[in-house]
């Protein structure tokens, strides 16, 4: 990609298919000299003319046009030569919370599943766990602790 403004310039004209300095000039609202004067660097192509070229590039060469509205100071997007990036989706709503009672029965399925007994079997002995840690002023994260810890301890 080119990288001096001379030679963005020529790139310029190339991809607009304008055959002379002289008539590059006239395009951008100067005269034949400025145009030549241009592409051999003695001078530069005012900010809005650089815009404009922005503009006339677009469609053609997004790269090039990029370049010279980055060297007019601007963008395509500050242009309004491109549409700004859509903006994120929203994250999806969040699912509807279970009531208590099908949470409280995943809990003792889960517990019977693993004394491979029926849930019925399960549910007095969890009722009164649970109440006894309640009492105690012990939480389910601590109980699931100490009861983690003993189940390695008691399997080593």
């Amino acid at each position: 990609m080119p990288t001096t403004m001379a030679s963005l310039l020529y790139e310029a004209r190339r991809a607009l298919s304008v055959g002379s300095q002289g008539d590059f000039g006239i395009l951008l609202g100067s005269s034949r000299r400025s145009g030549q004067r241009w592409e051999t660097g003695q001078a530069l192509p005012s900010g809005d003319q650089l815009a404009a070229l922005a503009g006339m590039l677009a469609p053609r060469n997004s790269a090039l046009a990029e370049q010279i509205a980055k060297a007019a100071g601007t963008s395509l997007l500050a242009l309004g030569l491109v549409k700004p990036p859509a903006p994120a989706p929203p994250p999806p709503p969040a699912p509807p919370p279970l009531p208590v009672e099908d949470v409280v029965d995943s809990v003792v399925c889960a517990a019977a599943e693993a004394m491979r007994v029926p849930p019925g079997d399960v549910r007095p002995a969890l009722l009164a766990a649970f109440a006894r840690a309640r009492r105690l002023g012990l939480g389910i994260d601590v109980v699931e602790a100490v009861l983690a810890g003993a189940t390695r301890n008691a399997s080593v």
